[in-house]
């Protein structure tokens, strides 16, 4: 996971100049996290037409924001606990539509691998985070696992930009729900 590795803290550390420019513009860490989310509506939209190029660009750039909003707020000083739940929130639709378009287009083309490893991606995805926040909400920390967003991302960037969108659905499949399914076991031992 990139959030144990140490690429994470470096990453916002190089990030901090940059955020430190975005925020003496005025710039507020949630219109960082609104502009991801729109991002990631156009990214699935581009994507559900076919127009992979694009739909990748915006899945970057969609990225980056949701890198570059806690850079912001921690940087100028300016988390809230509703800042962090916005986040959360629209980062769940940010998982959504990039894969949701894909799920389309293998639909509209009749590829079924490409169906398939969206649908269950999707799954995976907000079983993962799910499972995260339902078992903190018991008071157990459950963030193991082998990929989490910043991972997922990566990955799917990784395969649009080789173009392999089926196999690196399905690949993200797996590694999705073995993820969600690690975590409920790190729940079960944890709240026992």
């Amino acid at each position: 996971m990139l959030s144990s590795s140490g690429i994470k803290e470096k990453t916002q550390e190089v990030l901090k100049p940059f955020a430190e420019n975005i925020g003496n513009l005025g710039i507020s860490p949630n219109t960082v996290t609104l502009t991801g989310f729109i991002f990631s509506a156009l990214s699935g939209i581009l994507l559900g037409t076919g127009n992979f190029f694009h739909g990748t660009v915006f899945l970057a750039l969609s990225g980056a924001c949701d890198v570059l909003d806690g850079v912001l707020a921690r940087t100028m000083r300016k988390t809230t606990r509703f800042g962090a739940f916005l986040d959360s929130f629209l980062d769940r639709y940010a998982d959504f539509f990039p894969l949701a378009g894909l799920l389309y287009f293998g639909h509209t083309i009749g590829n079924e691998l490409l169906l398939l490893g969206s649908l269950f991606s999707i799954a995976g995805a907000f079983a993962t985070s799910y499972a995260r926040a339902r078992a903190e909400s018991l008071g157990a920390d459950c963030k193991s696992g082998i990929v989490e967003r910043p991972e997922r991302v990566l990955l799917l960037l990784g395969g649009l930009i080789l173009g392999y969108p089926a196999e690196t659905t399905l690949i993200l499949a797996v590694l999705s729900n073995v993820t969600a399914v690690q975590r409920l076991f790190c729940a079960s031992e944890r709240l026992r």
